[in-house]
């Protein structure tokens, strides 16, 4: 089966956002309410069917006490390091 690389870097996304938010015990709803947007907006989102922003990626960055790069997939946050 080929995988969509696009797909695929937001499922590794989307588990990392997960991850975090259960070793935290943060909700949906809080993230749902950080970032601004609706319920279903937010479930295409954590379903891989929409990609976060950039801007949405900084926000439940905050709000999971994590760095963005923590919940971004390894080579997508290595190549920000080395931009930076």
């Amino acid at each position: 089966m080929h995988t969509n690389p696009d797909l695929a870097s937001r499922l590794v996304t989307i588990r990392k956002i997960e991850n975090h938010m259960a070793a935290k015990a943060i909700k949906r709803k809080e993230l749902t309410q950080a970032l601004g947007v609706t319920y279903q907006t937010f479930e295409r989102r954590m379903s891989g069917e929409l990609p976060f922003t950039v801007d949405e990626i900084w926000k439940i960055a905050r709000v999971l006490r994590a760095r963005p790069s923590d919940i971004l997939p390894d080579d997508v946050a290595s190549d920000a390091a080395v931009a930076a």
